[in-house]
């Protein structure tokens, strides 16, 4: 399919025609005094031979494009015409305009007309030139160990100053494609500091330079290729150069021919381009007078000949090329067959449409130096699997959206210091293969680094938080209650209601003490806020950590039970909002993620996990980024954050709390979930301190809530014996009743 010129286009063909024009009238003189000391010097036989050297200079062109073609064809195939056409009309804005322009002008036409990445696209193009700017300056060394310092020691210095600068870019290029951690971080706090769409726009770009660099590298083929071109194109440059000077200089010697030779390349610089006929003539006729041995007509004639060479054909062509545009105003056809849809996100280089908004915490994570990014980078790079979506995750484990082979799936990866627990997560799985319900294992992967497992995507999948708010509570409700249905059916296996002591100590010191000590010891912020004995939570005082634990131990009957619960050998462990699924075909419930994390074993795990999503909103907090706030007020320190727990949430924690919890739990279990809750944002937080710590604060926040409420049960009135209304949930208010 084609597809039509932009009007940026359509206006470049218009600016390169004017720009030309402008030129030529402008060096009207110039060019008039040139062609003169050429028709007047030069014969048919010497026009034959400028004519074919001519040739050989297009024929060097043709190979760099070949070479430019080479890195990008990595991403998607293009025609060498195209190359070569797009190359012509940026070697006409470097003749017409200062700055190689040109340069940016041709990598933006071959980024239209393949639609891949513009960014890739210039750097290919610059790291040739740059590499153009070396053999330059190597050949210049060459000329003075061999001729001397020219008169007036620029060359030298020139040459020394343009190698070194050349390679510094290169080594710095290469070194951020090889993921320097200080190159990387720069770039992450550069783009901070832009809004959050241009912060991932540049992120993304700068990846996909990366990625499609270090695929180019590892492919040693390409790379000799490239430099075998790089070779040749420069050859035939040099060559075209010789045959002028020997056409039109008589009787040289082998160090007047090298000096001739030399003479073209040493002229253009790097920076402002061929230019007008009368510099680069002057600039010529310097440079060899300077080197001795040279002089005269036909010095002149030399230089004027050694700019038609270079230039005259390549603008012709150039022209020609425009007006060849202009009359069909379409892009190239691409090679190949049509694009599938998978495409835009196995070729991360295309630019069919924009995929950078879905790889946002990806390139977050990633530019932060965070290791399981980089593992995944490394993945695609080889050609393992293509990242989808990169989801924010909670855990030590990373959730991605993937594709491979056409296959869409979902691949969870930890580092290799917590295998166990995904390990444990595919067992569970692999055992209840049988299941409906719960999500399908596919594989498992085992690395030095990282250890990996593969789940069924379902796309016809819905995330039950966008369900809940988007039907009517009845229905929302009917989901929840098959979760609990599916759970107590399927999956556990109840011991009876028995007193665990020891357990109970060992997991409050083990998963909950220790855990929100360690996250003080590496988050000042939660350091000074546990000082005190009280505290402020979005204006509710409340006891402190330390208070609140003292008080919850002292009481005898809160401290039992939290150690009475039935056991059971078998539960899911992470049962917030977030792991539950709805197939909308079917309009089941899909359970994901199952945790055997925890030495308390019973449903009074999977029930805190639950409400910890609809009492304190677990889901609102996770994606929210607004700023939260640590001050004082009457001596205690103050915690205010964003609370945005929705009314539909309220509204089901009610019915959990009133219909499902009273069901299949003991006064006991229904009074533990409370601090179970508060638990759970507690051991969050060491985690929370390493991919956000702006959000330690507002967990511990919640934690202190959930604790408070706990022990406050012990100070309420209860409805009845069974408990109903413990949580004293009212869906107006979050807060704890006094009934």
């Amino acid at each position: 399919m084609s597809h039509p010129y932009s009007r940026g286009r359509v206006a470049l063909i218009v600016v390169a025609l004017l720009s030309l024009a402008g030129f030529l009238l402008f060096n009207l003189d110039a060019l008039s005094d040139l062609w003169t000391a050429l028709a007047d010097s030069l014969d048919g036989g010497d026009w034959a031979v400028i004519g074919a050297a001519a040739v050989v200079q297009l024929l060097g062109h043709v190979l760099r494009a070949a070479r430019t073609k080479v890195p990008l064809d990595n991403v998607r195939r293009g025609s060498l015409a195209g190359q070569f056409r797009h190359l012509t009309i940026g070697y006409l804005f470097n003749v017409v305009w200062p700055l190689r322009i040109g340069e940016v002008v041709r990598a933006w036409l071959i980024a239209k007309t393949v639609r891949i990445s513009f960014l890739y696209t210039l750097l290919a193009v610059i790291l040739e030139r740059l590499i153009d700017v070396v053999f330059v300056s190597v050949i210049l060394l060459v000329f003075v160990a061999v001729v001397g310092v020219p008169e007036g020691g620029v060359v030298p210095i020139t040459a020394v100053v343009a190698l070194v600068v050349a390679v510094a870019l290169i080594v710095a290029f290469v070194a951020f494609v090889r993921e320097n951690s200080f190159m990387l971080r720069v770039a992450w706090r550069a783009s901070s500091w832009l809004n959050n769409d241009l912060e991932n726009r540049l992120r993304f770009k700068l990846w996909s330079v990366i990625f499609g660099f270090q695929r180019f590298f590892r492919q040693r083929r390409q790379l000799v290729r490239y430099g075998v071109l790089a070779l040749v194109s420069w050859v035939c440059y040099l060559a075209a150069a010789v045959a002028v000077a020997v056409t039109v200089l008589p009787a040289l010697s082998g160090r007047q021919a090298f000096i001739a030779a030399t003479a073209p390349s040493a002229v253009v610089g790097p920076a402002i381009g061929n230019g007008a006929p009368g510099g680069f003539v002057d600039g010529v006729v310097e440079f060899v007078e300077r080197s001795g041995g040279l002089g005269g007509r036909e010095l002149l004639v030399f230089a004027g000949a050694s700019w038609v060479v270079a230039n005259v054909p390549v603008l012709v062509i150039a022209v020609v090329a425009l007006f060849v545009n202009w009359a069909r105003r379409t892009s190239d056809p691409l090679a190949g067959a049509p694009l599938a849809a998978q495409d835009r996100y196995v070729n991360k280089l295309a630019r069919e449409q924009d995929v950078s908004g879905r790889m946002t915490h990806f390139l977050d994570s990633y530019f932060r130096g965070q290791h399981l990014s980089q593992v995944m980078h490394r993945l695609e790079v080889n050609g393992n699997v293509s990242l989808v979506q990169f989801f924010k995750g909670g855990s030590n484990a990373v959730t991605l959206l993937a594709t491979s082979g056409g296959e869409l799936f979902v691949k969870k990866m930890v580092p290799t210091e917590h295998a166990h627990r995904l390990k444990n997560q595919y067992d569970w799985l692999a055992e209840r293969a049988d299941h409906p319900l719960l999500v399908t294992v596919l594989r498992e992967e085992h690395a030095d680094d990282h250890y990996a497992i593969d789940l069924e995507y379902r796309p016809s999948s819905v995330p039950l938080f966008e369900y809940v708010h988007e039907q009517p509570l009845a229905e929302s409700a009917a989901k929840l209650a098959q979760v609990w249905d599916y759970m107590y059916g399927r999956v556990y296996d109840l011991g009876e209601l028995e007193e665990h002591p020891d357990v109970r100590d060992d997991y409050v010191s083990e998963r909950f003490v220790r855990r929100v000590q360690a996250a003080a010891e590496s988050h000042p912020a939660l350091a000074e806020a546990m000082k005190s004995d009280r505290i402020l939570v979005n204006g509710q005082e409340l006891d402190n950590f330390a208070t609140i634990l003292d008080r919850i131990t002292a009481n005898e009957t809160a401290w039992r039970d939290l150690a009475t619960y039935r056991t059971s050998a078998h539960i899911h462990g992470d049962l917030t909002v977030d792991n539950i699924l709805v197939d909308l075909p079917t309009r089941d419930v899909l359970v994901i993620d199952p945790s055997d994390d925890n030495q308390v074993r019973g449903p009074i795990i999977d029930f805190a996990r639950h409400m910890q999503s609809l009492l304190y909103g677990y889901e609102f907090l996770n994606e929210d980024e607004s700023p939260v706030l640590l001050g004082a007020r009457d001596g205690m320190p103050e915690i205010t954050y964003r609370d945005d727990r929705s009314a539909r949430y309220a509204e089901l924690a009610d019915f959990v709390s009133t219909e499902v919890i009273p069901r299949h739990l003991s006064v006991a279990e229904q009074r533990s979930v409370l601090f179970h809750v508060g638990l759970f944002y507690g051991r969050m937080l060491t985690h929370r301190v390493v991919i956000n710590s702006g959000t330690v604060l507002k967990y511990y926040g919640v934690c202190l809530q959930a604790l408070n409420r706990f022990l406050d049960q012990y100070d309420l009135p209860r409805r009845d014996d069974r408990g109903d209304d413990l949580f004293g949930i009212d869906t107006r208010s979050d807060q704890v009743l006094s009934k």
